[in-house]
């Protein structure tokens, strides 16, 4: 079966393209059939992003869930590739939701990792989803005051480091409540 393309208005970007795949849909382990967002962890320099369409956010309580199961390259010395999850606001530059200038906070199955520093990966000192989830778990998140009344974006990001690959990371189930699509 082949799964459907991306949602429309979502959008797959390379940053550092590393070896040229993006994020697309893949049906071989959605959470709910008949696909997922899936990006492998390759081996090699990336950082690959999925981008939402703008979404006009409609209160201070507004959250976004979603299914998270990731694979990533982690071991007895720490994280080395991982994704988070960053906003924009009213165009301006993605920061992580957990940043002051968002606001937002996990309500549930938040980062649990810090990407080394000497790991090469775009995203080296940051809180992750890194390692092995052991299948989909559940992420909500706070979008937090400070995109109450604004047009945000939201974009999943995967960086990973020069050596070994990982099956990756798969996103399903994706809904954000308070919100309405920009036109």
């Amino acid at each position: 079966m082949t799964a459907p393309a991306l949602p429309s208005g979502w959008m797959a970007v390379n940053v550092v393209p590393g070896d040229g795949v993006v994020w697309t849909t893949a049906s071989d382990t959605p959470d709910s059939p008949p696909n997922a967002a899936f990006i492998p962890d390759q081996d090699g320099v990336s950082d690959k992003t999925l981008e939402t369409p703008s979404l006009i956010i409609n209160s201070a309580t507004a959250q976004v869930t979603f299914r998270n199961y990731y694979d990533t390259e982690r071991d007895a010395d720490g994280a080395w590739d991982g994704g988070v999850l960053e906003v924009s606001i009213n165009g301006g530059a993605f920061a992580d939701i957990t940043s002051a200038a968002i606001g937002g906070s996990f309500v549930t199955g938040g980062y649990d990792g810090t990407i080394r520093l000497d790991a090469m990966n775009p995203l080296a000192g940051r809180m992750a989803w890194s390692g092995n989830s052991g299948g989909y778990i559940t992420t909500t998140a706070n979008l937090g005051p400070n995109v109450n009344g604004q047009t945000i974006k939201l974009r999943f990001r995967m960086g990973t480091d020069a050596f070994v690959d990982a099956p990756g990371w798969r996103i399903d189930n994706f809904t954000v409540s308070n919100a309405t699509c920009a036109p």
